[in-house]
């Protein structure tokens, strides 16, 4: 996503879908490589390097969660409003525990 595109969704100016689709797919798979690649990390006794990258998928997602709650009002249906804003509450939940 472009920097003034980004600057958008954070600024909760950006359409809902653009950012839960072409923003939020690619965070959720950086998330998950960073998660793996941390595992790897600490297997190799690079306790350190796995802790750095947990906290880059953290700010990531941070990011991307604060985006997508700042836009949930930004849908025709306000039933998506409330849709996205569980699903990003649930995310936050899944974030803790996993980082």
């Amino acid at each position: 996503m472009p920097l003034g595109q980004m600057h958008q969704a954070l600024s909760g100016k950006e359409r809902l879908w653009r950012v839960w689709w072409l923003w939020g797919i690619p965070v959720a798979l950086a998330a998950s490589a960073l998660t793996v690649f941390a595992g790897f990390a600490r297997e190799d006794g690079m306790h350190v390097a796995g802790s750095l990258l947990d906290t880059l998928k953290v700010l990531i997602y941070a990011a991307w969660l604060v985006a997508a709650w700042r836009c949930a009002p930004n849908v025709k249906d306000a039933f998506w409003k409330n849709v996205s804003r569980a699903a990003v509450a649930l995310g936050i939940v899944l974030v803790s525990m996993t980082a």
